[in-house]
């Protein structure tokens, strides 16, 4: 087979490599309880940012390659790789579109509170955030933070999030 017969599946090949990969960085490099750098959330951020319309232009490019190639696929195999890139390159647009962020991070939406004298979880020793803003403060304790990460809140009437 020449290069000329192969360049569709190679392309295919290549452009679902790439939308995996950059559908695929985020997820790998931001995640809960790992090193993280900040070069390492740069390119975090740069592909999150630009995954939506990059992956469906990959799509596009790869129904295109997978058009070029439909009258020369004569066996299953090649069939059943080709219609396997497109499920990938679909599934990558698919995913670019949700914040996969939120399901490692699950903000806590509605808090509950209680007095430091009535918090029969909390004990003196405990790690807490702080946040006073105005005349109002809260605390929030590292432990439940350890798993939601996020914790929306309005504190002196402003809205806010505290994180950790």
């Amino acid at each position: 087979m020449t290069i000329a017969r192969r360049a569709p599946a190679s392309f295919l090949a290549l452009v679902t490599l790439v939308s995996l990969a950059w559908v695929a960085t985020p997820i790998v490099l931001i995640r809960p309880f790992g090193a993280q750098t900040q070069g390492g959330l740069a390119l975090s951020y740069a592909l999150r940012s630009r995954s939506a319309s990059v992956t469906l232009v990959l799509l596009g490019a790869g129904l295109v390659s997978a058009l070029v190639l439909r009258p020369r696929l004569a066996s299953w195999k090649g069939r059943a790789l080709t219609a396997g890139a497109l499920l990938v390159l679909a599934g990558c647009a698919g995913l670019a579109r949700f914040n996969h962020f939120e399901w490692m991070f699950r903000p806590l939406p509605e808090p509950g509170f209680a007095e430091a004298a009535g918090a029969p979880d909390v004990h003196d020793e405990d790690l807490v955030l702080g946040v006073a803003l105005g005349t109002d403060a809260r605390a929030y304790p590292v432990r439940a933070l350890a798993y939601h990460h996020v914790v929306n809140d309005v504190l002196a009437g402003e809205p806010i999030v505290a994180t950790y």
